[in-house]
């Protein structure tokens, strides 16, 4: 039946409806013809081709094309699809083959609806059947749930479907449940399945089909492959983000170290992009170090591929990509931008629109006629168009029965035309199917086309056509929904409804319902669902600049503004107390989900010389900053504020943003900086009075003589004059006469710090004690942690390894539970310090390098010193015992080591009883 497209029911009715779906093709063809050559690899796959097609005529297979060494075949039963790809598979595996040349064939199986347009099936499902037959091996039948539900009681004796769980394909849509088919005669074991999952990556599912490109994909592909700089380019709306995403899943097993995805939409400062990259894969800025070299440390040989997202706002940052990319060999980036990075090796792709039919409403009354004729207005015809097929794909996605007639035809090609085949300005377009008819919105859009283009003739024809959609988009919105959709505008990455509520109205004030009108923005495709929970939603950056420029027609523009920089400032103050709990982590993971909005309301509070929103978000935020390994941003923001004239007349809030820039300044290794803002902290608590803010005040100053400016320099000189000691004895005089028991608890541990860095014969333990117990006492999860870890060095320098092995341990997990990654390098310092004292050096060398590893990435290198200085040198007879060559061997294996089996190393268990205990179970 491979020649028919007919049902074999009695009906004779059209293949149509829902189908099972096979697509097949042969593992390494290209291997294969270079080992054999052309000639008999022609046989080879003729014999293949045999095999196959006898097993899919035995099942009522109807054969849809077949390219080269593939096979795409629709079955009216699923059952049918399984039984053909078991018996095909088992004749491929009975045949006797070359030695040299074994022939192996994936397939794959899916189940959905399909239309016969034009002589060829067509459906989203069709789509996703190729993409589980991709991710197949050689020998391997995988098969959907969707077949698994229909067909899994319908197997022949002795076959059945092994659960392989769920799997990201390269459609980048919602993750695949998959079963792999067992039967007697097929191979059992097969390596992972080659899906996205298989390689480190953030690309973001996509919650619609991605519809055409064929042809920008497959040359877009090409051109990464050729080149290592491959930039997108062309205006808003014209589907670059969706393109570049594709390119990026397409060739992920080419990176194998991972694919990232990092969105610049939000960012406005060219010299955050590699702060930015480094946030979005993961990488810890160091105190000293810059984000670019952090970034550059990190990507070294690995092989990467970067995808950088709306790169026009940022072009100044250019030169750092080019930059990065001569540094790390091994490193490719697509990008998107509506303008050229222009920096050496640069291969610019301009994204067309998508094809689109002829503009029946351009053409004269003859040309309508000569069209019509020619069948070019034909629904199956139109349906070739990848502009209409987008037009249908969303408009089915709101009206489920819509479909292209005789009738509509020539609006809907009309629709596609006038828009010029942009994807943003289709899917607004046909959004509106929910309520109109195609003829209905090409009116419409006509009228507001017209308009744009009759007062703004100097912008690019697609720049006008764009806006005018959006601008029809916004017209057609009813007051009240315009008035949210304004103020929506000024979040930044994203919000939930609360934040929605709290910044664009209650239901009263806007005058509709919050969550009403946010699902019917996102109903006409203004807001875009982000998932989550509290649900979240996104507005595209061509939509928020379009909404920007209504709201601040609005009287109510600075308002707004001001609430939602007033709103993420006390969510900055609400979450700083819990930073220090037990619920840490959690708050953390939100604070940088929101990191975009503190960012956009400290930019407009600090531009409008705000000093209460902006000092205030700021010295709530740093501690997340210091955590999270945003210091270098921390301390471009915190010394920007302290240099502008508005931050000086208030003197509480002046305070504030110096202790925040003494605590970035303390992380960066910064020991001068961080005096200067700590002293002229010191004196505005002493001008104000207040006992306990004097007492933090000089509990911070001390650090200044904790260590030495120079880490080289004798550790006992410090603090020479004992101005440190005299500061931290009033610190903890003042919190003992308030009744502040976690000042008296920080002073303490300051304490004993300054006794362990100074190298006293207790090194400080009595002090790490009694700050132990207050802090369990006032159930502060972190400085318990560091408590911990600091005894427990003090006593390993004592010579009592036993007791400081089960603290230092403690001290880990804690760490490791809140994501502090500084805390985990330290503890990793003094655990190798240990292994020392046991004569492990394999063990200690590891330790180390996953030590310099997490070091150069978290800013504790202030705070390590001394253990650089102890942990080997204190030891050369046993140090001897291993080469520098093994050395620096076993140490590279421990900075490749992740950071979960790293810390599963140092704890003696396994990286997964470490995650189970870390995240358990519901």
């Amino acid at each position: 039946m491979r020649d028919s497209l007919m049902s074999p029911a009695a009906d004779d009715r059209p293949l149509g409806g829902t189908l099972a779906f096979l697509f097949s093709d042969i593992e390494g063809s290209t291997r294969l013809e270079q080992a054999v050559g052309t000639a008999a690899y022609a046989e080879l796959r003729e014999r293949h081709r045999a095999l196959l097609r006898a097993a899919f005529d035995a099942h009522r297979g109807h054969e849809q094309g077949t390219e080269g060494d593939s096979f795409f075949v629709a079955f009216e039963a699923p059952a049918d699809a399984v039984a053909a790809a078991i018996d095909a598979q088992r004749a491929m595996a009975a045949e006797p083959w070359p030695a040299e040349a074994p022939v192996r064939v994936r397939m794959g199986v899916h189940v959905g609806e399909a239309t016969l347009v034009g002589g060829s099936l067509v459906g989203l499902a069709i789509n996703r059947a190729a993409r589980i037959a991709a991710v197949s091996h050689g020998g391997q039948v995988l098969v959907s749930e969707a077949v698994r539900a229909i067909a899994g009681s319908s197997l022949e004796p002795g076959a059945g479907l092994q659960d392989l769980g769920a799997h990201r394909l390269k459609d980048l849509r919602e993750p695949e449940h998959l079963y792999q088919v067992t039967a007697a005669g097929l191979a059992a074991t097969f390596p992972p399945l080659a899906t996205l999952d298989a390689r480190p990556n953030n690309l973001p599912t996509q919650l619609t089909s991605f519809v055409g490109r064929a042809d920008e994909l497959a040359a877009a592909c090409a051109l990464l492959r050729a080149n290592r700089l491959v930039t997108l380019t062309g205006p808003g709306g014209t589907g670059k983000t969706r393109l570049s995403l594709q390119v990026a899943a397409q060739g992920v097993d080419d990176f194998p170290e991972g694919v990232f995805f990092i969105p610049l939409e939000t960012v406005r400062d060219p010299s955050l992009v590699a702060s930015r990259i480094n946030g979005e894969i993961g990488i810890w800025e160091s105190g000293g170090t810059s984000g670019r070299d952090a970034l550059v440390e990190w990507l070294a040989e690995k092989h990467v591929l970067l995808v950088l997202d709306n790169f026009e706002q940022v072009l100044d940052a250019g030169p750092v990509i080019a930059d990065i990319l001569r540094a790390a060999p091994n490193v490719k980036a697509i990008v998107t931008s509506r303008a050229p990075l222009r920096v050496s090796g640069e291969q610019e792709f301009p994204v067309p629109g998508l094809p689109v039919p002829p503009d029946p409403g351009l053409l004269g009354g003859y040309e309508r006629s000569q069209l019509a004729s020619s069948g070019a207005l034909d629904p199956a015809r139109l349906s070739t168009y990848e502009a209409v097929r987008l037009f249908v794909a969303r408009a089915v996605a709101v009206r489920p029965g819509f479909s292209v007639t005789n009738e509509n035809a020539p609006a809907v090609a009309a629709i596609c035309a006038r828009l010029q085949g942009m994807p943003l300005a289709i899917e607004l377009a046909a959004a509106r199917v929910k309520l109109l008819g195609p003829e209905a919105i090409l009116a419409r859009l006509e009228h507001q086309l017209n308009l744009l283009a009759a007062g703004a003739r100097d912008l690019p024809a697609r720049q006008q056509t764009l806006r005018g959609a959006i601008a029809w988009s916004y017209d057609i919105l009813d007051e009240p929904q315009r008035r949210f959709l304004d103020r929506l505008s000024v979040f930044a990455g994203g919000f939930d409804i609360e934040a929605a509520e709290a910044v664009g109205g209650s239901s009263g004030e806007v005058g509709l319902d919050v969550f009403d009108g946010l699902i019917g923005l996102a109903d006409q495709s203004l807001l875009r669902s982000a998932g989550g929970e509290p649900p979240r939603f996104q507005m595209l950056d061509t939509i928020r600049e379009f909404a920007g420029e209504m709201l601040e027609g609005r009287d109510d523009a600075a308002e707004i503004r001001s609430r939602h920089a007033q709103w993420y400032r006390d969510l900055a103050e609400r979450t700083a107390p819990e930073l220090a709990g037990a619920d840490q982590r959690r708050m953390l993971e939100l604070l940088e989900l929101e990191h975009d909005n503190f960012r956009a309301a400290m930019d407009r509070s600090a531009a409008a010389g705000d000093a209460g929103t902006t000092i205030r978000t700021a010295f709530a935020l740093w501690r997340f900053w210091q955590k999270r390994g945003h210091l270098n941003e921390a301390r471009r923001r915190l010394q920007g504020y302290a240099a502008a004239a508005w931050s000086r007349p208030d003197p509480v809030l002046r305070a504030r943003l110096l202790e925040a820039l003494g605590g970035v300044c303390w992380w960066q290794a910064d020991i001068n900086a961080m005096a200067a803002a700590y002293r002229e902290a010191v004196e505005i608590w002493r001008t104000i009075g207040d006992k306990r803010e004097i007492a933090n005040a000089l509990y911070n100053y001390a650090f200044a003589f904790a260590v030495s400016a120079d880490p080289t320099s004798d550790p006992r000189q410090a603090d020479p004059d004992g101005e440190g000691a005299r500061a931290q004895e009033e610190a903890l005089a003042l919190f003992r006469e308030v009744g502040d028991v976690r000042g008296q608890a920080n002073v303490l541990w300051g304490m004993g710090n300054r006794r362990y860095f100074s190298l006293t014969p207790d090194s400080g333990e009595d002090q790490f004690r009694e700050a132990l117990a207050l802090f369990r006492s006032v159930g502060d999860v972190t400085m318990e942690a560091w408590s911990l870890h600091m005894l427990g060095s003090a006593l390993l320098r004592q010579g009592r390894p036993e007791e400081s092995r089960e603290l230092l341990r403690h001290a880990l997990r804690h760490f490791y539970d809140a994501s502090d990654a500084s805390g985990i390098a330290l503890v990793f310092d003094d655990l190798s310090s240990q292994a020392v004292v046991d004569e492990d050096l394999p063990r200690a060398a590891r330790l180390r390098g996953a030590a310099r590893h997490l070091t150069a990435i978290t800013g504790a290198e202030l705070a390590g010193f001394v253990n650089e200085q102890y942990e080997f040198l204190a030891r050369p007879q046993v140090v001897r015992r291993l080469s520098t060559e093994e050395l620096e061997r076993l140490g590279a294996e421990g900075a490749a080591m992740t950071l979960d089996d790293a810390v599963a190393y140092a704890l003696d268990t396994s990286a997964a009883d470490l995650l189970a205990k870390a995240h358990p179970p519901g």
